[in-house]
């Protein structure tokens, strides 16, 4: 299974939409800011799932949740934004909470810098900012970060 991993795409919706015509993925997972590029995405390709979530800049978007738990491939995925977390400074109340709600994967985005690191049985993706033309892909086995030509 091909997973789409990004986040803050910041209204560079021909970016989304060039990844998803490159990657073909299975499941897009979208970690915030600008929350409507991912429910305009979903819109063009509502045979994928989607799983996203409200960033900071989201101000108006009342039907994303600032967090989602779900299973992936037989993983518990905690994915958020970040900024509630404070990860612009570091990554101990993420960490805090990945820890609390058990995750195999963490998720997130906000600090547009690309992160993947495993810790204490947790893997800890941050794709980069899709508005920089980063993502990762997950198969399931590697994440795979990526930078769109």
């Amino acid at each position: 299974m091909k997973v789409l991993i990004c986040s803050d795409s910041h209204g560079k919706l021909d970016y989304f939409q060039d990844v998803m015509e490159l990657e073909q993925p299975e499941i897009v997972i979208f970690a915030g800011d600008h929350s409507v590029d991912a429910l305009n995405i979903s819109l063009m390709h509502h045979k994928i799932p989607f799983a996203y979530v409200r960033g900071n800049t989201d101000y108006d978007d009342d039907d994303a949740k600032d967090v989602r738990i779900f299973d992936l491939m037989g993983r518990k995925v905690f994915l958020t934004h970040g900024h509630l977390y404070g990860v612009k400074t570091n990554l101990n109340e993420l960490e805090k909470k990945a820890r609390e709600e058990n995750a195999d994967i963490c998720i997130f985005g906000h600090t547009h810098r690309e992160y993947l690191v495993e810790k204490d049985g947790t893997t800890y993706v941050n794709p980069g900012a899709l508005q920089d033309k980063k993502y990762v892909i997950y198969d399931g086995r590697d994440f795979i970060q990526k930078v769109l030509d």
